[in-house]
């Protein structure tokens, strides 16, 4: 196609936007004057953010094919990455992603109409920039992970499609894992920024393994404090201390005190620790996923950190282990023990009540799907979680 081609469709293309935008600058000026309460007009404003924000999507696509585009012709021989930092109003970190996106899938045929649907977002995107690296030279079939990444994206989210990705990694390259985790490690620090009323700011920034440690000691003095003002009536914090991050806050401070003092009676807090990491059952090597969703490598976690550390689970997610003891070891037992309460947490992570996502933290109960007076086993295929107040829904239906 000739370059006079291409710039009458370009003009048409910028007579169509100053079309779209005011439009939009309608129905923004529009959005304005409707009375606050009116949950009907609020519905259609909603409608138009969803259209606009699928346009946006569409747009991102359609940007990453036409760069792929100008890479296959060497349009800018100094690079995407300094045409996309110069041309757009970016960030360099956000140029050179969206630089990587045009050169590994930009000009793919079978990505096409995805990347045009408005369907699928940057970070999307960018799981599928992260896929087409990874089957770089390895022999996998480039299309066909592609496909079952966007399919992962679309069915089960970002999150999943990311995790699809991490494994693909590693499967392809173990060894990238323990690079990985190194170089993280390398860009780690802790920083502490002192301002001019007199308070800090911490600042850090941590790997994997070393952020689980930290997130799992927070997390545990947190429910403790949680539990016990709830359901005790007792005070363990001060009262202004109420937020989750104010919480948070106080546990940091009370990892600091409970170790300066070096005695195991300040630390106050009684509870059954964290399940920190997971891994399948008789499977050697590969990945740990730590409770909070990280992948690392199982070398990196050899030794527990404390009780309660290292969880293995079936192919089909059901735990068994608990630092290599049996888990259901009582199922005759009337309450759930705490090596079971700990793999419930993260198992479940939250209440399984439909609808609700009150999280571990909060004390939730070990519910017997078959109760245990009609003979239901205490083992983990008969356990879920609930929260106080579903629980005695469950079993206290109101008419």
């Amino acid at each position: 196609m000739s370059a006079e081609a291409l710039r009458a469709e370009l003009a048409a293309l910028a007579e169509a936007n100053t079309v779209v935008e005011r439009r939009i600058e309608a129905i923004l000026g529009l959005a304005r004057t409707v009375d606050a309460g009116d949950r009907e007009a609020a519905g259609v404003v909603l409608e138009a953010a969803g259209v606009v924000g699928r346009c946006e999507q569409a747009r991102h696509g359609q940007l990453i094919q036409l760069l792929g585009q100008a890479q296959r012709v060497t349009a800018h021989r100094a690079g995407l990455k300094a045409w996309v930092a110069t041309h757009l109003d970016v960030s360099d970190g956000k140029a050179r992603g969206i630089a990587q996106a045009a050169q590994r899938i930009g000009a793919l045929p079978e990505l096409a109409e995805s990347l045009s649907s408005g369907k699928i977002g940057a970070d999307t995107v960018r799981a599928l920039t992260r896929t087409a690296k990874a089957v770089v030279g390895s022999g996998q079939d480039q299309s066909a992970e592609l496909a079952a990444t966007l399919e992962t994206a679309q069915s089960e989210g970002v999150g999943a499609a990311n995790r699809r990705v991490r494994v693909l990694e590693h499967t392809i390259d173990p060894g990238g894992s323990e690079e990985l985790l190194a170089k993280q490690r390398a860009k780690s620090f802790l920083r502490v920024v002192e301002l001019e009323d007199g308070m800090c700011r911490f600042e850090a920034l941590l790997d994997p393994v070393r952020a689980t440690t930290v997130r799992v000691a927070l997390d545990q003095i947190s429910a403790d404090w949680i539990r016990r003002r709830q359901f005790d009536g007792d005070a363990p914090i001060p009262a202004d201390v109420r937020s989750t991050e104010q919480i948070t806050a106080q546990a940091l401070v009370h990892l600091a005190e409970a170790f300066l003092a070096d005695d195991p009676d300040r630390r106050g807090a009684q509870f059954t620790a964290h399940v920190m990491y997971t891994a399948e059952l008789d499977a050697e090597g590969g990945l740990a996923e730590s409770v909070y969703g990280a992948l690392v490598p199982r070398t990196a976690i050899i030794e527990p950190a404390h009780p309660n550390a290292h969880l293995l689970h079936t192919r089909d997610g059901e735990p068994v282990l608990l630092d290599a003891e049996e888990i259901d070891s009582e199922p005759t037992a009337r309450l759930a023990s705490p090596a079971q309460r700990a793999a419930l947490a993260f198992r479940d992570r939250h209440c399984t009540y439909p609808g609700c996502s009150r999280p571990s933290t909060w004390s939730l109960h070990a519910h017997h799907h078959i109760s245990y007076r009609r003979g239901g086993a205490t083992v983990m295929k008969n356990l879920s979680l609930l929260c106080s107040e579903h629980h005695s829904l469950t079993h206290h239906p109101q008419p």
